[in-house]
């Protein structure tokens, strides 16, 4: 069971979009999940905007995923609260857009050391690479997604992966935004390290 929060567009909708927010609510109950679902947050109407984001939000950080509504990417409130799932490394999960499968965003942050790797792609800030996650395809590709990772081609960590190109580079892109100046002080002293216990392991 995860607990999950709903995220999407309210304002200028019919309804405020609330019948689309409780269906969800209701689907994802189904499942055994814990709904927490804004339209049941804040019922009424007339309420502030910013009154309900701070309770949202509140909500928002108890979870361990969001599930967007089609349109989020619209709604100023919606944007807000995927920053900052993101940027805590919450799973993002999307409603499928005409009643189809559910469809998975897997957001993952793995700076462990590993081995290193040689792997090919485009570079992203800090040194960073952007490539297919290696193996997934086949029985293990997810609905009509590809899979990819952004890997540090020093240690060959994963720091970012997503369910397509466009997702695992906007994760990671999170990640360096909210870390800033400090997130390439990290990377820098996670090589070295890898570094130095390679070098010490081959004497």
């Amino acid at each position: 069971m995860k607990r999950i929060y709903i995220a999407g567009p309210m304002t200028g909708l019919s309804e405020l979009n609330f019948p689309a927010f409780h269906a969800a609510a209701v689907a994802l109950r189904a499942q055994g999940h814990h709904v927490e679902n804004p339209a049941e947050i804040n019922p009424d109407p007339k309420a502030q905007w910013i009154d309900c984001m701070r309770a949202d939000i509140a909500r928002l950080v108890t979870c361990d995923a969001v599930y967007l509504l089609p349109g989020w990417e619209r709604s100023r409130g919606a944007k807000v609260e995927h920053g900052l799932a993101v940027g805590l490394g919450m799973q993002v999960m999307h409603a499928p857009p005409s009643g189809g499968r559910l469809r998975k965003t897997c957001i993952e942050i793995d700076m462990r050391v590993g081995g290193k790797m040689t792997i090919d792609g485009w570079r992203m800030h800090c040194g960073a690479v952007l490539h297919r996650t290696p193996g997934y395809g086949g029985r293990r590709r997810q609905f009509w997604d590809d899979h990819w990772t952004v890997s540090d081609p020093v240690t060959g960590a994963a720091m970012a992966r997503g369910t397509s190109m466009v997702m695992a580079v906007m994760c990671y892109r999170h990640i360096v935004q909210m870390q800033g100046s400090e997130w390439g002080v990290f990377l820098e002293r996670n090589r070295q390290s890898y570094l130095r216990k390679s070098k010490e392991a081959g004497q």
